[in-house]
C-alpha cells in the first residue's frame, strides 16, 4: 500500500540533509521509473526546502542490474551538482554514473528501493554506521586473503590484496558516490577458490544454492532451481558481454548497517549487520578492479564465519571487532 507523503518526509529529510548536504543553489538530478516517483517526490520537495535547484528525470526501467541508463538520462547527469537515483535496475556500475561522478557530481543510487526499505534503511544512524564500516576497513584493507565459512556448506578461500572502500551513506566529497541506504565496507577480490552457498539474492535466489569458484570464475551452478534462475541470468549477461566477464567474482563485502532487514531485497539485504556479500560481473568501480561486464549482482550469505589472514573477525553473523 503507498504511503503518504508525509511517511517519506523524514527519510527523504535524511539522505537530502544528512547523506548529501545539499546546499541552496545546486542543481540536484533525481532519475527515476515510474513506479518509484513517490520516493522521487519525497526527495524533490526536500531539496526544495533545502533552497535546491531539483528537477526529476523519468524513464522505463532497465532489465537488469548494471545496464547504462538512456542516453539523455547519462547526459542530464553529467549537469548535476547532485544525483538521487531511485530505480528498479541498479545504475551504481554504469560508465553514466562514473562519468558524472568524474564531472564533479555526488551520486546516491538507491536500486530497487521500496517506500519501506527507504523508510527503515533511512532512519538509521549513520554515525554509527560509519563507525562500524571503519572498524571493518581498518582490518579489511590491510588482509591479503579472506577465508569465508557458513553452516551451509561455503567454504570460499578469496585473495582480496586490493585497496577496500567504506559506504556509510555520508556522500560529502566532490564526485562521492555510494548507494542508499547504506552500510558496507568493500573491495574488489583478485581471485577466488572454492564453495559459495548463496542464501538469497532478490527473487533469483530463495534457497542456498552452491557454486563452484575456480580462479575467480564460476565453473558449476546448483541444480536446483535458485542456481539454474543465477546461471540464466549470468548467461543473459555473458551474450550481451560476448564473454565470461559476468561470472567473475566482483566483490566481496561485509554489511554494518544495524537496521537493515533481510527482506528478499539486494538492496537492504547486502547492508544487513552479520552478513557478508559475494558480487559476480562488473567491478571497475572499485580500486583494482579491471573486469568490465553489463551485470552486477549481489548474492547475500548468512551467518558467516569470515577471517583475515588467519584473524577471524566475524563469526556466525556476529562481528568480533
Amino acid at each position: 500500500m503507498p504511503k503518504n507523503i508525509e511517511d517519506l518526509r523524514k527519510p527523504a529529510e535524511m539522505a537530502v540533509g544528512k547523506c548529501l548536504a545539499v546546499q541552496e543553489g545546486e542543481d540536484v538530478l533525481i532519475v527515476t521509473n515510474p513506479d518509484l516517483m513517490s520516493i522521487a517526490e519525497a526527495l524533490y520537495i526536500e531539496s526544495k526546502k533545502k533552497k535546491a535547484v531539483p528537477s526529476i528525470l523519468v524513464y522505463p526501467p532497465g532489465k537488469m542490474n548494471g545496464e547504462e541508463p538512456p542516453d539523455n538520462v547519462a547526459k542530464a547527469m553529467l549537469k548535476a551538482d547532485v544525483v538521487f537515483a531511485p530505480t528498479v535496475t541498479s545504475i551504481s556500475h554504469t560508465e553514466a554514473r562514473k562519468k558524472a561522478n568524474a564531472a564533479g557530481a555526488r551520486i546516491a543510487t538507491l536500486p530497487g528501493i521500496t517506500e519501506d526499505i527507504f523508510i527503515r534503511g533511512l532512519s538509521a544512524d549513520y554515525d554509527e554506521i560509519a563507525g562500524i564500516s571503519k572498524r571493518v576497513f581498518n582490518y579489511l584493507n590491510k588482509a591479503k586473503e579472506a577465508h569465508v565459512t557458513t553452516p551451509y556448506g561455503m567454504d570460499l578461500v578469496l585473495n582480496i590484496d586490493n585497496e577496500a572502500e567504506i559506504s556509510n551513506g555520508l556522500i560529502h566529497g566532490n564526485g562521492a558516490f555510494s548507494n542508499l541506504p547504506d552500510g558496507e565496507t568493500e573491495l574488489a577480490p583478485v581471485t577466488a577458490n572454492g564453495i559459495l552457498v548463496a542464501n538469497r539474492c532478490d527473487d533469483i535466489i530463495t534457497e542456498e544454492a552452491k557454486f563452484e569458484i575456480k580462479d575467480g570464475y564460476i565453473i558449476s551452478y546448483d541444480e536446483n532451481e535458485s542456481g539454474q534462475r543465477f546461471k540464466n541470468l549470468v548467461d543473459e549477461a555473458r551474450e550481451i558481454d560476448g564473454n565470461d566477464n559476468a561470472t567473475f567474482i566482483a566483490e566481496f563485502a561485509v554489511g554494518t548497517n544495524p537496521t537493515a532487514q533481510v527482506t528478499g531485497n539486494v538492496l537492504e539485504d547486502e547492508k544487513v549487520l552479520g552478513t557478508c556479500h559475494v558480487a559476480f560481473g562488473d567491478n571497475t568501480s572499485y580500486p583494482g578492479g579491471t573486469n568490465p561486464s553489463t551485470l552486477h549482482m549481489d548474492v547475500i550469505i548468512f551467518d558467516p564465519d569470515v577471517t583475515l589472514d588467519g584473524e577471524k573477525i566475524m563469526e556466525k553473523g556476529k562481528l568480533l571487532i
